[in-house]
Order: structure tokens, then C-alpha cells, then sequence
């Protein structure tokens, strides 16, 4: 009798304890699918959206941070006796110059709000609408890639009688990566401005107008 008691406690046991696993495992499971189906492409969405904010504040600042640059430390115009251009050429150690300090503060600044990570309340996380906004923030990483770079390009048109726009661009490009629950996203971002521009007075060649590159102005 008792053999049969121990048995019957044993098979009891093993019932239980087969449960609690399955228990366990189901738990797990729903966690896992929840966290890839639902959080997974609510902090993409989200998180990609802050990502790009600092994107662009990192390079908005580093802008804001260079003073007024002076056209003609950038470009060399030259005339003829007549007053009309002959030839205009790019200051390329000037431009490089304005592109790596450009480039330096951009990375500076977006490895200083990196730092803070993106941060999506719990509500939000949960899926449901009227949930969002609510709770604590979970935090997730950010990680800037490389460094920033800096190209330039430039435009000239036509304003009038003999005159000229002369514009400079730059294009600062950045990335960084959000650390979501399962796996990474890569996120880039291409912010444009004006660094420089000019009323260029006399007659320019009709070639230049259709000049993009600074490369073709060396």
C-alpha cells in the first residue's frame, strides 16, 4: 500500500512539475511573440522617429556653431577689363577646412545626445491607443555609426541683368544605430544648407550655369 502511495505521489509530482514547465514555457513563448510582433515595430516606428530628430539637431547645430563664412574666402572670381568673369574657382583648402570642422561638431553633438537614448512610455509599448503616453519610459540604446560626412555642391541663376546668384551647399550625412529587442536598425540621415551665397556682378558664361560640382570649379 504504501508502494503505491509513493507511486501515485511521484506521478503527482511529475504532473505538476510537467505543468509548471509548459506553464513556463507558454509564458516565455508569448513574451518572445509579443515582444516581435507588437513592441518590436512600435519602437522602430517610434525610435527611428527620434533617431532622425538627433540626426538633424546634431547637424543643425554644428551650423549654427560656424560663423558667417565670406564668399570670397570660398570662391575667386576674376574679370576682364571689361568687367565681365573670366573664370570662377573654388578655394578647395578653405571648403575642406569648413567641411571637417563641420563634420567634427556634428559627431560631437551626436554623441552627446546619444547618450540619452530613446525613450517610449510603456503605454505605448503596450500597443494599445488609448494607453499611449502613459506610464514610465523604457529606454533604448543609440549608438552613433562612423563619422559624420560633408560634401558640397553649388548653383548658379540668373537674377537680372548681368547678375548672378551664386550659391554653396553642403550636405552633412550621419547615421546611428537603435538597439531594439530582437536585432538593430541602421538609420541615416542627409541634412542640406546653405553655407554661402553671392550676387555675382557681370557677365557670367552661360557654362557655369549648369555647374552642380564644386569639382568642376577647381
Amino acid at each position: 500500500m504504501t508502494n503505491k502511495i509513493k507511486m501515485a505521489k511521484r506521478k503527482r509530482t511529475k504532473k505538476v512539475l510537467f505543468v509548471l514547465i509548459f506553464a513556463v514555457f507558454f509564458v516565455v513563448v508569448s513574451v518572445l511573440v509579443f515582444l516581435s510582433r507588437v513592441v518590436n515595430p512600435i519602437v522602430m516606428s517610434y525610435g527611428e522617429a527620434q533617431v532622425n530628430k538627433m540626426l538633424a539637431v546634431s547637424s543643425n547645430s554644428a551650423v549654427n556653431e560656424i560663423t558667417a563664412v565670406n564668399y570670397n574666402d570660398l570662391i575667386n572670381v576674376s574679370y576682364s577689363a571689361s568687367g565681365d568673369v573670366l573664370s570662377i574657382k573654388a578655394n578647395t583648402n578653405e571648403i575642406n577646412k569648413i567641411g571637417n570642422t563641420l563634420a567634427i561638431h556634428t559627431q560631437q553633438k551626436l554623441d552627446e545626445v546619444a547618450t540619452m537614448g530613446v525613450n517610449i512610455p510603456i503605454g505605448t509599448l503596450s500597443g494599445i491607443a488609448f494607453l499611449s503616453g502613459v506610464g514610465t519610459d523604457a529606454t533604448f540604446k543609440v549608438n552613433p555609426i562612423g563619422n559624420a560626412k560633408c560634401s558640397f555642391y553649388t548653383s548658379f541663376s540668373s537674377c537680372g541683368i548681368n547678375q548672378t546668384v551664386h550659391k554653396i551647399y553642403v550636405t552633412i550625412e550621419s547615421e546611428a544605430s537603435l538597439i531594439l529587442p530582437f536585432g538593430m536598425k541602421v538609420i541615416k540621415s542627409e541634412n542640406s544648407y546653405i553655407v554661402s551665397e553671392f550676387v555675382i556682378v557681370g557677365k557670367v558664361p552661360s557654362t557655369y550655369l549648369n555647374i552642380t560640382s564644386l569639382d568642376d570649379l577647381k
